[in-house]
């Protein structure tokens, strides 16, 4: 997902959009990432963003606005829960608070009491207006068919599978488990784990991995004496690189 982004933005968005955010090289780009698009990681913040978006013709919306169209959609949120997500949308740049209140425009209301404007901002809009090609970006980047695979392709994916599936049982066990645990709870042989204790990585530019030596037992002594060193001896772990990559897919389980 975060591959389909940057290529959205790169290439659909254009100069003219990025110019606020003066975008002249890749770190720029992945701050652009890291914080404009941030907050639509969140499920219930796309929902409310998506009303935003539905509702551009107007000059703004209010809290109620939003209230009353997540209500039609069956979707119930305290005002604290919705002003959460409202501060998260807006400190991502993509919508914009006024300084002063009003009533609601984009819902029936008779009573006398005004609430918070909030607006689109101009990169919200923008963004918006590029969904339906970021859309249709995400079908072409799905799983390939049977007959689309290439020996090439199949190891990428086998790889991509394995450093995924490291991720998230580490991450399950704490970040730390032993050799010989990981590889059996993998079902993988020593030879293909050990690929992965190398400090490279094609899925990032940090070692996601690394490959700690339990403190040695007297019998451990003996057998490092004559160069033997067991499975059960060695830990593998999580670096603080790996720890957010996999702290970042369990988030994306729970709010997607």
């Amino acid at each position: 997902m975060v591959l389909i982004f940057r290529k959205f933005l790169n290439i659909h968005l254009g100069a003219s959009m990025l110019s606020t955010h003066d975008v002249s090289s890749r770190n720029d780009l992945d701050a652009l990432f890291d914080k404009t698009l941030k907050s639509l990681h969140s499920k219930n913040a796309r929902k409310i963003y998506e009303i935003f978006y539905a509702n551009r013709a107007f000059d703004h919306i209010t809290t109620h606005d939003i209230e009353t169209q997540l209500a039609k959609e069956g979707l119930v949120f305290n005002k604290k829960e919705i002003n959460g997500w409202l501060v998260s949308l807006q400190g991502s740049g993509l919508i914009l608070k006024l300084e002063e209140r009003g009533r609601p425009v984009a819902s029936e209301y008779q009573d006398k009491y005004t609430f918070d404007l909030w607006k689109l901002s101009e990169i919200g809009l923008r963004i918006g207006q590029r969904l339906p090609t970021l859309m249709d970006m995400k079908r072409e980047t799905a799983i390939p068919k049977l007959d689309e695979l290439t020996p090439s392709l199949i190891d990428d994916l086998e790889d991509l599978y394995l450093t995924s599936k490291i991720l998230v049982t580490l991450n399950a066990y704490g970040g730390s488990m032993s050799y010989l645990d990981l590889r059996k709870k993998l079902y993988v042989d020593s030879e293909r784990l050990a690929v992965y204790t190398w400090p490279d990585s094609a899925h990032s530019e940090k070692p996601l991995f690394e490959v700690k030596v339990k403190p040695p037992t007297f019998k451990g002594k003996v057998y490092k004496l004559f160069g033997w060193l067991k499975e059960q001896d060695l830990i593998f772990t999580l670096t603080e690189e790996g720890k957010r990559l996999a702290a970042e897919i369990a988030t994306r389980e729970t709010t997607s």
